[in-house]
């Protein structure tokens, strides 16, 4: 059975290829254990923002830049090249012929800046450091963000709430994005009356938060300053949003709650920025907690963002397969809570847990197999149309040579008398290095799903976190 090319169906949490080690492998000081206990290689990326260009669209995300896509389904990772570091949740923008990216300084140099580029995957070089208008430094200069108005007029947003005051904001000079041309205006402050910016996944810290991630976005003669609360390591990581009618304010009260999604595959929706997508609609990209290992353990989702009658925006999450152009295909994960089978699994590690809704859950087979497989009975015969696998990485060693790579594998379908469908899906020649993968194939009805992991000699111990398998919902009693 091959594979449908060229569809439009994406499923989130998207299919990023050769995501990096992590924050904690830069940091291992400051990050050291996350939820293991000890320190751990794990991978990340998050924070994302798209630069539509040319037909394309260019993800920045913390960790690792570029990746391209022209369908935002297929993404390529291509390298930017630029003069020094770029650090973490980095903001981009267009404005004439120029590109021009910034970050947190978290990573090498400590120095905030902003750089140049004529194209998106540059060659980009620094411009040094932005300042006032008065040529003073902009303080803790925490997830910047650029906006480029209708205009060719060129604006800078940073900062943090409570930590660092606010979100604050200042129009630069398009041709030096480093030189405030403004005052600075304090546009956004923690606001105790947003439930979703208090702490702890359930809110039970009232007056602290942490509201950072800016970004803005302009549609229909508005607005729109987004920000991320309360904390990137909680399902309750949402992202609030003010609107106004000047980049600079000021906003209306009270903020909107665009994107939140608490419970599934896909949640803790947070820090990201809206996009331009297909057909001129408006996209939201956004980070999706994974946190098995640690707490910026993260991957991202796409998809489309809603306006109601007054403006206000909101995000369609998803987490299973839909149309880039017309959204639902209606389709369901009939693998959810069904009875598995496995080869084998270590302590604790059963195969229900790949079928939990749950990404920081895990089957993990005994270390010995070299093709440990998890069947799954769907109870009824069911046309099926496409499954996801996020693969759950568990023993990798950087130092000492035990890293990522391309998962081989099979996929294979049952009838109700247990009788192969041949011939299933075959990856066992597969060269690319996927955390998630999602695959769209010819329908094909059946009972009992098999995956098998192709392992063979490689010391990399995978597991998996989620086999979903998606089918058309129908009746069985007609």
């Amino acid at each position: 059975m091959s594979t449908v090319q060229h569809t439009d169906l994406y499923c989130n949490p998207a299919s990023i290829p050769n995501l990096p080690l992590g924050m904690a492998h830069a940091f291992p000081g400051l990050f050291t254990g996350g939820y293991t206990g000890a320190p751990c290689d794990y991978r990340e990326i998050g924070d994302p923002e798209v630069l539509p260009y040319e037909g394309k669209y260019y993800l920045y995300v913390s960790g690792r830049q570029v990746y391209v896509s022209d369908d935002l389904i297929n993404w390529e990772y291509c390298p930017i090249e630029i003069d020094t570091p770029l650090g973490y949740a980095p903001a981009v923008t267009r404005c004439k012929d120029n590109i021009f990216i910034t970050s947190s300084p978290w990573l090498g140099d400590r120095t905030p800046r902003i750089w140049q580029a004529k194209h998106p995957l540059g060659p980009f070089h620094s411009l040094g450091a932005p300042v006032d208008r008065h040529g003073n430094g902009l303080g803790e200069f925490l997830d910047p963000a650029l906006f480029t108005d209708d205009d060719g007029r060129l604006y800078l947003y940073w900062g943090c709430a409570p930590h660092s005051g606010g979100i604050y904001g200042m129009e630069v000079d398009p041709d030096m994005p480093t030189r405030g041309i403004s005052d600075i205006f304090k546009l956004i402050e923690f606001d105790e009356n947003n439930s979703w910016e208090h702490f702890g996944d359930h809110g039970e810290i009232i007056d602290f938060g942490w509201d950072e991630g800016a970004g803005m976005y302009k549609y229909n003669g508005t607005y729109y300053l987004q920000y991320a609360a309360c904390g990137t390591r909680f399902p309750n990581y949402s992202i609030g949003v003010y609107m106004s009618k000047s980049p600079l304010g000021p906003f209306e009260r009270p903020a909107h709650c665009m994107a939140q999604h608490r419970e599934g595959i896909v949640r803790g929706t947070g820090h990201g920025g809206m996009f331009t997508g297909p057909g001129g609609k408006p996209w939201q990209a956004y980070t999706v907690l994974l946190h098995r290992l640690h707490y910026f353990e993260r991957l991202i989702g796409f998809d489309p963002v809603d306006f109601d009658e007054k403006g206000v925006p909101k995000v369609r999450i998803s987490d299973v397969p839909c149309s880039v152009q017309n959204g639902s295909v209606n389709w369901v994960n009939a693998a959810a809570w069904k009875h598995p089978e496995a080869s084998s699994c270590m302590p604790n590690s059963g195969p229900i847990l790949a079928l939990d809704e749950c990404v920081h859950t895990c089957w993990v087979p005994e270390i010995s197999e070299k093709e440990p497989w998890i069947k799954v009975d769907l109870n009824n015969s069911l046309e099926i149309c496409a499954f996801r696998i996020i693969w759950a990485e568990q023993n990798a060693d950087h130092k000492n040579g035990i890293n990522y790579g391309p998962v081989k594998f099979k996929v294979e379908f049952f009838n109700k008398d247990g009788e192969l469908l041949d011939p299933g899906v075959d990856e066992s020649r597969n060269q690319k290095d996927l955390t998630v993968v999602f695959k769209h194939i010819e329908p094909v009805e059946a009972r009992f799903v098999k995956l098998t992991l192709l392992r063979g000699n490689d010391p990399m111990h995978y597991g998996v976190s989620d086999f979903s398998v998606f089918v058309k919902p129908r009746r069985i009693l007609d």
